[in-house]
């Protein structure tokens, strides 16, 4: 029996903290981001939820907002933060047991977790204060363990991560094998279930893919910590920074694909990161220009930036493929993004909040991301977007996404990317033995202003121009811009925080026909096209002038080439 106060000593990565927010806390204000302040009330019942909003009373029951007066009692010997601390941590271990807790928040996965990690780390303090209340403590981290050590009460992905990273740290505390052998065996189990042989994270978030590899770097530190070998497979997640790296816009942000509003990676230590996010002034950048993921994402830009052009004016795109559903991810198979001269063109719509507001309905939802949806028409919830083919020369990069959405419906997405043109020719193929309406949308920055003119949108931001161009038959082309009923026409910035942007949609009718659309940026002016006949059925012809770049390309049923004059 009894506590390690070593292992607690140990655990305990630096005593930094914010003199202001302890400050505010000891005045009675707790402010749990991205949410506003909140006024302690004289007495707490641990049912509050002042915002009704369940990610602020996920964190309240976390006790996390108090830990800053743990921290500052640590280090400088506060009586008041310690105190206060104490205080409403008994409070709530009195209020909330694990059998007839006053919240459902109380004890739920991720919350158990870091609470109690916060515990064990309060035990040499408690110990240098309250030496009478140890006893206390130790039950109270026995009773966290117990919950934790559950194999009922285990959430997924990153939840079970801060379980797991708790269990160690009280099974190491409490001196008992079994809990910590236990948590080793789940992060094993793990990290071999939420990081693929590639580095990539399973959560379908570009933010969430950043997040996990901060939140596994410090479990790992913590095993390290007590010098006790690594789980098997634990490198796999030292390979993510290289793919937080190319899911990174030229622009210093991560592309917003899943649960990810406008951020970037600066967090996570790595050459490929601090490239990405300095400009290209320091670190290292990866190798390759255009990576395709197996887990379901293709990354491509221009360049890395050079002596004659900096790695902010770089292109970039983006495409999604894979199972609808993930943990945080969005039914977002065959989705695209473009960034080109300093501009994300098109964007995914972020994140939003989570719940089930008509915006998080919208944002989460497959209408809302750059891709073709059928009108009227629900996609299946276990739609699966397959990479069919993909091809690479030193002329284009070309892939072939096959999306079985719609039952009956065959929807073939072809997108080509122009090495020299740094444009994207996107085909649509849709197939249906009824008549049917695709309506191929395209969500805009907020920074982009657009105007539709016949088979053309104009889209500008400040002096840059680009444009979508339909070739082929004609399509119907929409636009709108924040429309509250029906919620569109919107990208988040933040939680609970939006601003106009506007979607374009592109739609035709029938039973078998192809959408065959341009995304190109202008460079001194705006982009042109026009097509030209080829001899071979089924087959196409541009000319694609960019200000930069004048350039044909002739898109066959298997193949894409680059003819030096139009066939005759």
């Amino acid at each position: 029996m009894g506590l390690d106060l070593l292992v607690a000593e140990r655990q305990a990565f630096g005593y930094a903290y914010s003199p202001e927010v302890v400050d505010d806390l000891l005045a009675g204000k707790v402010t749990l981001l991205p949410h506003p302040a909140w006024e302690l009330p004289s007495k707490i019942t641990w049912k509050e939820d002042p915002f009704q909003d369940r990610n602020w009373t996920f964190q309240f029951h976390m006790l996390r907002w108090l830990d800053p007066l743990r921290r500052a009692a640590s280090k400088d010997g506060s009586e008041r933060a310690y105190s206060m601390w104490f205080r409403h941590v008994r409070d709530w271990v009195e209020k909330n047991p694990p059998q007839r807790p006053r919240s459902r928040w109380a004890w739920k996965d991720m919350s158990d977790g870091i609470r109690a990690l916060q515990l064990c780390l309060a035990a040499p303090l408690v110990h240098e204060r309250s030496p009478e209340e140890l006893p206390w403590l130790e039950n109270t981290i026995r009773t966290h363990a117990a919950h934790l050590a559950d194999p009922e009460k285990q959430g997924v992905a990153n939840h079970a991560l801060h379980q797991a990273e708790a269990l160690f740290v009280c099974g190491r505390v409490l001196g008992d094998s079994t809990l910590w052998e236990l948590a080793l065996a789940r992060m094993g189990a793990l990290i071999l279930e939420q990081y693929d042989e590639q580095g990539v994270n399973a959560e379908a978030s570009i933010s969430y893919h950043d997040s996990n590899f901060l939140w596994w770097e410090k479990t790992l530190r913590r095993v390290d910590a007590e010098r006790l070998p690594r789980p098997p497979d634990a490198a796999r997640h030292g390979l993510a920074p290289e793919q937080i790296a190319h899911a990174t816009r030229p622009d210093g942000t991560l592309v917003m694909i899943g649960d990810t509003d406008p951020q970037a990676p600066k967090s996570v230590r790595s050459p490929f990161v601090q490239f990405v996010t300095s400009d290209g002034s320091k670190g290292t950048a990866p190798d390759d220009l255009v990576k395709v993921y197996e887990a379901g994402y293709v990354f491509g830009r221009s360049g890395w930036g050079s002596s004659t052009r900096r790695y902010s004016e770089e292109s970039f795109f983006s495409l999604r493929f894979g199972p609808a559903h993930r943990v945080h991810g969005h039914p977002d198979g065959g989705s695209a993004t473009y960034s080109a001269s300093t501009v994300n063109w098109v964007v995914d719509p972020g994140k939003y909040e989570y719940g089930s507001s008509p915006a998080r309905k919208h944002f989460a939802s497959r209408a809302s991301h750059s891709l073709v949806s059928i009108e009227g028409r629900d996609p299946r919830e276990g739609a699966r977007v397959e990479l069919h083919r993909q091809s690479h020369s030193a002329r284009h990069h070309e892939f072939v996404l096959a999306d079985d959405s719609f039952p009956g419906i065959s929807l073939m997405r072809r997108v080509i990317h122009s090495v020299r043109g740094e444009y994207l020719v996107v085909v649509d193929h849709v197939n249906s033995r009824q008549e049917i309406t695709a309506c191929q949308r395209w969500q805009l920055g907020p920074e982009v202003a657009s105007s539709t003119d016949g088979q053309r949108a104009e889209l500008s931001a400040g002096d840059h121009r680009a444009a979508l161009m339909f070739a082929g038959t004609a399509v119907e082309l929409s636009e709108v811009t924040a429309q509250e009923s029906p919620f569109d026409g919107w990208v988040s910035t933040g939680w609970k925080q939006k601003v106009p942007a506007t979607a374009i949609t592109a739609r035709k009718s029938g039973t078998s026909f192809r959408i065959i659309t341009v995304l190109a940026a202008g460079v001194g002016c705006a982009p042109t096209m026009s097509s030209f006949r080829t001899p071979e059925p089924a087959a196409f012809g541009l000319r694609i002038t960019t200000g930069d770049v004048d350039e044909l390309i002739h898109v066959g049923r298997d193949e894409v080439s680059f003819p030096v004059s139009p066939p005759r």
